[in-house]
């Protein structure tokens, strides 16, 4: 009879981060009063603080730790039980629901292999020619739909090309590269047109309200334009230099052309499995402008399309199976800890004790910029939830503009990239999607997520001012 499978006990690495993560939290608690902030903001930052160090290590299960962080809100004092639970169920997680049924809808048909044909036909055995291509196509989807629908779309045409080279998860620089490029590239679209990403729209609301800075889309294009090609060739280049994936197998190559040459024509319930996806998107889209139109509302109605027998390729069994209940229980967590962190002052404080530290000779718009940029970078990796930080840093930061006359433009545009950008952790939206598919670790992000942080900071204090004064933009 065979051997039962004995359990994996933890490392002594795992208890040791454990054990600090559990010291960080004890301090937090016992630290004497800071000023501007209340217990309950500083207790939510150090839980939060605590359960990073948990998901970098890997020192548990991922969903066990955001399962932790969510209860020890309620243990530490930060809000009740009920309000913990309240705040994990948001509409964001139906629309990720939504994105993962459109996953395992487009890999029950042959657009996947279609496209991975169409690909792999320009790019032959050169996988960084094969990833740019990827990235480029990613990119300009972005423009038309929000960067998380986007890289949705693609991760069923990543995981084909991936699969048909055999490439091993956690093993293979290309699992990596592609499952890392796909958000990145998303971004990068994201960041060219002012419907590439909701935390945009939502920005540009802030400022209107706000301020009574009234932003076009032409406008938002011609400064959003140039940043998104910067990015794109950059997140490429950084991503084929670490990384350095394997090459393609003209064997791999041969079976794909052989496959799609064996298809025949795209069946009905593809071309209704399209046509409902499609339709979604368009509606995505129209949702910037018409407010009725709920994302995750046309996600629901998306997913109930899809699953009516026979309509489509979806299997709502399938669905059920394959759908990545951890991903989602992480995002219900971090949902609620982001609502406290909103809730408690703990984002307003952080960026109003990083400026008012800053010394009277730094206090200059180039330096002001950087730091902001700085600030909301840091802010968007410990709440990964994108309206939450636009909605934490637009005020501050456009009282900062006109204390340090700094364009409202230019402002904007900080708060509404650093509001949707997070290359650091993959715990934002885009990123934890590609995540889900097992092929990188946190930590693979985390090496190299910090150059374009640094690039996207460094080019929001030089050529964003540069290209808003170009413009006449104030």
């Amino acid at each position: 009879m065979a051997q039962a499978l004995k359990p994996a006990g933890l490392r002594p690495r795992s208890i040791l981060f454990i054990i600090i993560a559990a010291i960080v939290i004890a301090v937090t608690a016992l630290a004497p009063a800071t000023p501007g902030l209340t217990y309950e903001g500083r207790m939510v930052l150090g839980i939060l603080a605590a359960g990073i160090l948990l998901w970098i290590t890997e020192s548990l299960p991922l969903p066990a730790t955001a399962l932790l962080i969510l209860i020890m809100m309620p243990i530490m004092g930060v809000c009740t039980f009920d309000e913990a639970y309240k705040n994990a169920m948001g509409s964001t997680v139906f629309f990720l629901m939504g994105t993962f049924a459109f996953t395992v809808a487009l890999d029950a048909t042959t657009l996947p292999t279609r496209i991975a044909a169409f690909v792999l036909k320009w790019s032959g055995t050169n996988t960084n020619k094969m990833l740019l291509g990827f990235m480029c196509a990613t990119a300009f989807l972005s423009f038309f739909m929000s960067d998380v629908a986007a890289c949705g779309v693609f991760i069923s045409v990543g995981k084909r090309l991936l699969e048909l080279n055999h490439a091993e998860k956690l093993k293979s620089p290309m699992g990596k590269a592609m499952m890392i490029a796909i958000p990145w590239a998303s971004y990068a679209g994201g960041c060219a047109v002012m419907t590439g990403n909701g935390c945009n729209v939502v920005t540009v609301g802030l400022f209107s309200s706000l301020f009574g800075v009234n932003m076009s889309f032409v406008e938002w294009s011609m400064i959003g334009l140039p940043f998104c090609i910067i990015m794109l060739f950059a997140s490429w280049f950084v991503i084929t230099r670490f990384f350095k994936p394997e090459e393609i197998s003209q064997e791999s190559i041969d079976a794909t052309m052989a496959e799609v040459s064996g298809m025949g024509k795209i069946t009905r319930p593809e071309i209704a499995t399209i046509v409902i996806i499609a339709l979604a998107m368009v509606f995505w889209i129209l949702s910037s402008w018409i407010s009725v139109l709920n994302t995750a509302m046309i996600a629901i109605c998306a997913v109930v399309a899809l699953s009516v027998p026979g309509c489509s390729t979806l299997q709502f069994k399938e669905l059920v199976s394959r759908m990545n209940w951890g991903v989602l229980v992480m995002i219900m967590c971090i949902l609620s800890v982001a609502h406290f962190v909103v809730a408690t002052g703990a984002g307003d404080w952080i960026v109003n004790a990083v400026v008012g530290a800053l010394p009277e000779s730094w206090k200059v718009p180039v330096v002001v910029l950087a730091v902001l940029s700085t600030i909301g970078a840091i802010v968007h990796n410990i709440v990964p939830v994108g309206p939450a930080v636009a909605s934490i840093l637009a005020y501050p930061f456009g009282v900062i503009a006109g204390d340090f006359g700094i364009g409202m433009y230019c402002m904007l545009m900080v708060v509404a990239w650093q509001a949707s950008l997070a290359y650091i952790l993959p715990l934002d939206c885009v990123p934890i999607l590609t995540y889900s598919t097992g092929y990188y670790r946190f930590a693979d992000m985390a090496k190299i997520g910090w150059i374009p942080t640094l690039l996207i900071i460094a080019l929001t204090c030089t050529l964003l001012p540069a290209l808003c004064s170009l413009w006449g933009f104030a």
